[in-house]
């Protein structure tokens, strides 16, 4: 099987989540019939992406089954015990689990992905915000409904990257999630960088 760069798996998993919430949106405005016919353009056009993928016996399987199957062999699961902070990453992602780093890259170098968790302090959302406008005063920081997660997104300077920054305080601890890449894939990442913070959570109240 021919070998797909870190990129491109990226690229086509990318393709994929967005493709999954287009037909979800559609799906949900139209009658039955369009329905079915939503689901199988989706199912051909994802079958034409899982040719590019390693997700394998996939045959039979619904839309849903489909995303859900590329999904686990392209993502990954991130737990801190300490906090019980946990989040799902691209597996592209990799981290030196010999050394216990907290930065996570690509295969190609190009982008990274760094974790800090912090418990205790007394840190609040207001002097965050106040942090976040001293330091990117152009950026615009965006909250997540579903879990408060603030959201930054920022080009560095002419470096042509991109760095988004995800802030998730809980109620004794600190979690900071920064991605970097490169300004010309910002597309690609979009997607990813939605999946993940949707699976941010700290479940502090089952720690010791």
């Amino acid at each position: 099987m021919m070998k797909i760069s870190a990129g491109r798996k990226l690229i086509v998993a990318g393709k994929l989540l967005a493709l999954f919430c287009a037909a979800l949106l559609i799906a949900a405005g139209l009658p039955a019939r369009a329905e079915e016919t939503a689901e199988e353009q989706g199912v051909q056009e994802i079958q034409q992406l899982l040719e590019v993928s390693n997700v394998e016996n996939t045959e039979g399987m619904d839309l849903e089954e489909l995303t859900e199957a590329f999904t686990e062999k392209t993502m990954s699961d991130y737990l801190d015990s300490a906090t019980g902070f946990s989040m799902q990453y691209p597996s592209a992602f990799v981290f030196d689990e010999e050394n216990d780093t907290a930065t996570a890259y690509t295969a190609d170098g190009k982008a990274s992905l760094s974790i800090e968790n912090m418990q205790g302090g007394t840190l609040t959302e207001d002097v965050l915000l106040e942090a976040i406008k001293l330091e990117a005063p152009e950026a615009e920081p965006v909250r997540n409904q579903q879990n408060n997660c603030i959201r930054v997104d920022r080009a560095l300077g002419d470096t042509g990257r991109c760095r988004t920054d995800l802030y998730l305080i809980g109620k004794n601890s600190f979690h900071h999630v920064t991605i970097e890449y490169p300004a010309d894939e910002k597309e690609t990442y979009a997607p990813y960088i939605e999946y993940m913070i949707n699976t941010m959570e700290t479940k502090e109240s089952e720690q010791g």
